[in-house]
Order: C-alpha cells, then sequence, then structure tokens
C-alpha cells in the first residue's frame, strides 16, 4: 500500500506529487483520498486516524504489500489540480474511493458490520470492501422489477368489481367500469 501526503500549498512544490497521483489513476490503481481543510475541527481529529491506515494490525498482508492501493490525504485548495476526482467536495473531511473515472464517497459506503465512524478501522474495512468488490466477489443480486411478480388488475378487487351493478352504476369510475372495463364471461348460467 502506498500512502501520499499533500498537506499545503505553500514552502515547498507539489506538483510531483499531484503529477504521480494523476499517473496513478491513470494506471488504474485504487485510490482512497481523504480531502481535509485548514481550520476544520473534524478534519483535523480524522487526520491521525487517516495517517495509521498502512500501520493498522487489522489490515491484510495482501494489502499491506499491494501497489494496487493507494491512501492519499490532500488540502482542498490543491483538489482541482487533481484530475479525474470528481467535482469539488461539499464537505469537509472528504473520504472517496476513485478508480478507473467512478468515484464513490465514504459517506454512501453501506458497512456490513452496521459500524461506519472515522476510525482506522472503519477505514480499513471500507478499503477491504472495495478492494474485494473490485476482484470479482459475488455480492447479493438486487431485486428488480423484472424479478419480482407483476401486480395483475388495478386497484379494485375482485369482489368489489363483481359487486358493481351495471344496470345501475354509482360514479364516474363505476361507469367506465361497466362501459370499458367488465370482461363477459363465456360462461352462462342456466
Amino acid at each position: 500500500m502506498k500512502s501520499l501526503i499533500i498537506q499545503d500549498n505553500q514552502n515547498e512544490n507539489k506538483q510531483p506529487v499531484i503529477d504521480e497521483i494523476n499517473r496513478l489513476l491513470k494506471d488504474g490503481k485504487n485510490i482512497f483520498l481523504f480531502v481535509y481543510m485548514d481550520g476544520c475541527g473534524p478534519c483535523h481529529s480524522t487526520i491521525p486516524q487517516w495517517d495509521n491506515i498502512p500501520n493498522s494490525d487489522k489490515l491484510k498482508d495482501h494489502l499491506k504489500h499491494s501497489d494496487d492501493v493507494v491512501t492519499v490525504r490532500i488540502n482542498k485548495d490543491l483538489f482541482p489540480l487533481l484530475q479525474n476526482m470528481g467535482s469539488e467536495p461539499a464537505g469537509f473531511p472528504s473520504l472517496r474511493h476513485v478508480s478507473n473515472d467512478q468515484v464513490e464517497e465514504f459517506e454512501d459506503w453501506n458497512s456490513q458490520s452496521g459500524i461506519k465512524d472515522r476510525s482506522t478501522d472503519s477505514f480499513v474495512d471500507w478499503i477491504e470492501d472495495k478492494i474485494s468488490k473490485k476482484k470479482g466477489v459475488k455480492k447479493q443480486p438486487m431485486r428488480t422489477r423484472k424479478n419480482k411478480r407483476k401486480q395483475r388488475g388495478g386497484k379494485w378487487s375482485l369482489k368489489y368489481k363483481r359487486s358493481i351493478n351495471c344496470k345501475r352504476p354509482r360514479g364516474f369510475s363505476q361507469r367506465q367500469h361497466c362501459k370499458y372495463g367488465r370482461k363477459r364471461s363465456s360462461r352462462r348460467k342456466t
């Protein structure tokens, strides 16, 4: 796992690191981006948790030695220099997973354990979940309209429809039902 930190836009030239991030994204790497703002209390309380990800005991060995995973911490003033990282963050801190021009927010992630806080363990769970989904681990199929049974008929029950007296319909809807919607039965009572 590679970890890059771009703190602010004073003092030194950040362009080589920004160029490296853009190159890694073009190469199809999984980039986990932490965008923070100076003077933001929640950002500064989250920074030590984010920086501790590569040293976490919970992180699996195959991720620790993987060149495919990159964690980046960047100041919001330098965010516009990055390419294909999505739109400007609306709130801070902003946590994103960027891979192959797809941007997903940490806030949109559904944790399997149900715990989603800004701790190192939660970040590691998020990273492992995103990497395992990319490698082809099957997730449960979503139920779509075509998988569900179609609703037949309208909003009236069959019992109600049969109770309508077409010789004396009450109201516009019953008149329309008698005129157009009622199917004549082929069976005749004798």
